[in-house]
């Protein structure tokens, strides 16, 4: 084997680990499902690990929209997340080869802490996803290289949480909280080009959307209690069914890397993801811890859609070790409400092998959180007016893996 395949198999361990330790980008995204494993030479590979993340976010000067005349000089936002992975490959038959996964893909986490001007739009929220998949793909020889078709499916859990302070009169500064969960299907296509003896592939894949359309759960307010206390009323508080529906809009995804002298590989990704999907999602079945009354009560993302440029270069520094550095930006999906905006970030990361059983790999990030504001009316719920600026802040990530081949 030369050392252009030997750099091949290195570079794309590290090109993974430097795409997944920055998994920070825009909606909900952390990531998605990453099938590079597919592509192994090894006829079967367990490959499992982790990515952690870090982002400082503090929001300024914010201010209620809504009459209250509510603001606060800062608040920070508490949102660290880890992502964890596990795939195992099999080359089934002559040309199938099939990779099973689980991960995280999805997701968000912020903490706002409570007694702020944010504290009515939010406390806490947190979306979490379970991803369980299977890819897999048919190699048909096509000129000094191979083409794969490329298909798969995932079955995919959501739950996600929000809880709001309401300012009530009688002193009552109740929280509500918001639990709902579903599953869906989704599916994936595409294929890919590859020459390994001068590591070239590029691959083209196109991921389906997550309908959740059945979105249900709980609302619970048996905390509001004042002067006046309101589950005195008959049917006026306590736990309610709720209801909603959104979805993980589709994404098409675009990588190339290719061998550019002995030793040295470069790689690139070019992401697209529908965010704009998801604007307002109303959460149905909400009653006023006052009256009992229906209580409008929304979501209110109003995203638009995310890019993902990445790009980098590989270096076989021996048989054992390699090591690979990447620059990406991520275009900010906020638009009216929240504090998504363009992320710009530098990855490395090392890949040693002991021996051509056993990868590990290690790999790092730092990046920038670029300012911006928000300013939000209340389109969809009016408890959700409010505005506030916020600075570059910073952006860390780590992340280890584990490969094992036979």
């Amino acid at each position: 084997m030369n050392n252009l395949r030997l750099k091949a198999l290195l570079g794309t361990g590290c090109c993974s680990l430097l795409i997944s330790s920055v998994a920070n980008a825009g909606g909900f995204d952390r990531g998605g499902v990453n099938i590079d494993q597919l592509f192994d030479a090894a006829p079967y590979s367990v490959d499992a690990g982790v990515t952690y993340v870090s982002p400082q976010r503090t929001l300024k000067n914010v201010q209620r929209l809504d009459g209250s005349g509510l603001s606060s000089s800062s608040v920070d936002v508490g949102g660290d997340y880890a992502v964890p992975r596990i795939g195992i490959k099999a080359n089934l038959f002559e040309p199938v080869d099939c990779l099973a996964t689980y991960t995280e893909p999805y997701g968000a986490e912020a903490d706002f802490g409570m007694n702020n001007a944010y504290s009515p739009t939010a406390v806490e929220y947190y979306v979490k996803t379970n991803d369980f998949g299977l890819t897999c793909s048919y190699k048909v020889n096509v000129g000094k290289g191979s083409m794969r078709f490329i298909g798969g499916v995932s079955y995919q859990e959501v739950d996600a949480f929000l809880s709001r302070q309401t300012l009530l009169a009688f002193g009552n500064t109740g929280i509500g909280k918001f639990q709902l969960s579903d599953e869906a299907w989704g599916w994936r296509v595409g294929a890919a080009y590859e020459i390994p003896e001068i590591a070239l592939r590029g691959s083209l894949m196109y991921s389906s959307s997550y309908k959740y359309d059945e979105l249900s759960g709980t609302v619970d307010t048996t905390g509001f209690r004042g002067a006046f206390p309101a589950d005195l009323i008959p049917g006026a508080t306590g736990v309610f069914p709720v209801s909603a529906s959104a979805e993980i809009p589709q994404a098409v995804e675009l990588k190339l890397q290719s061998g550019i002298a002995p030793g040295w590989l470069a790689f690139g990704s070019i992401r697209w993801q529908e965010w704009s999907r998801l604007g307002v999602i109303p959460i149905n079945g909400v009653r006023s811890p006052v009256t009992g009354a229906p209580s409008p009560v929304s979501f209110d993302l109003l995203y638009r859609d995310g890019w993902t440029v990445s790009g980098g270069i590989a270096h076989k520094f021996s048989d054992q070790l390699s090591g690979a550095v990447s620059l990406t930006w991520d275009r900010g999906t906020s638009t009216t409400s929240g504090y998504q905006s363009d992320t710009w970030s530098v990855a490395s990361g090392i890949s040693y092998s002991p021996n051509d059983k056993i990868e590990v790999r290690l790999g790092g990030s730092i990046g920038v959180l670029t300012s911006g504001s928000s300013t939000f009316t209340g389109v969809g719920d009016t408890a959700n007016a409010v505005t506030y600026t916020y600075d570059d802040d910073l952006l860390l990530a780590g992340s280890a893996s584990v490969k094992v081949k036979f």
